[in-house]
Formats: structure tokens, sequence, C-alpha cells
């Protein structure tokens, strides 16, 4: 839906691009309660008005038909099924927990999400770091 065709006015709020480690400054625009474009911010100090190909597209996923809203797991039949956020998080938990003791703490490797929140990744690395007592994290930010 283009935002011309949305109620409201558009309205402006200032953040950091989380896609890679550079820092810039871009304002997400929005009306009601759907993002309908980025700006570089001009006086941010990173990226003085500029965006890289990545930034300048930064918010298209969020409202991406194809977004899964709803916690799949494996069943034994092979095939995806719909489940809760208390059995899901359950499942990867055990899953982590039975790798770890299997094959070691270093079984155990993150991946951080460029498209995640700055906090999401200092929550993940914490995860992995603390939790498994190893720096096998990484993310994928590349410019």
């Amino acid at each position: 839906m283009r935002a011309v065709e949305l109620p409201g006015e558009i309205e402006k709020t200032r953040t950091i691009c989380p896609y890679c480690g550079v820092g810039c400054s871009v304002d997400l625009l929005t009306k009601e309660d759907r993002i309908v474009g980025i700006h570089p911010a001009m006086d941010g100090p990173a990226n003085e008005g500029a965006l890289c190909v990545k930034g300048q597209f930064a918010f298209d996923f969020v409202h991406h038909p194809d977004r899964l809203t709803t916690p799949l797991i494996r069943g034994e039949d092979g095939e995806l099924h719909e489940a809760s956020w208390d059995e899901a998080l359950d499942r990867a938990a055990e899953g982590f927990r039975q790798a770890s003791e299997k094959h070691g703490r270093h079984s155990v490797y993150g991946v951080a999400s460029g498209r995640a929140p700055t906090e999401a990744a200092y929550l993940m690395q914490k995860f992995i770091r603390v939790g498994f007592g190893t720096n096998y994290i990484d993310n994928c930010s590349r410019a």
C-alpha cells in the first residue's frame, strides 16, 4: 500500500540504521503504525545526509506479506507447524542444551541479523558469550 493511500500525517522518528557498524543517522517516516519511508539524516555525523543502498531500503521487510508472524516448529512428520511462543522457545532452548552437552560449548555459533535493532545484536552476543562461554558470534551486516 502506498503512503498516500494511508490515513494520517507522515511523522519522522530519528534512529540509527541497523545494517552495519557505521552508525548512519536516519529518519523513519511513518503513517499510523506503518513505516512508509526512510530518509538520511542531513545532520548525521557518520553519514552527513547520505545512505548506502541497504540503508535506503532498510524498512521494506517490516511489513512484507511473506514475513512470519507465528512461530513454526518442525513436527515428527518433518513438516513445519504453527506453535505458541512458549512452545517454540522451549524447543529452541532444548536444542541448544542438547548441542552444548553432546558436542561442547563451541558447537554453538550465533549469527545476528542486520535487520534487527542494535539492542538485539547486543543480546545475541551476550547469549552466546555468557550463555555458552564462547566467542563464536558474528552478524550479517556487511556493506
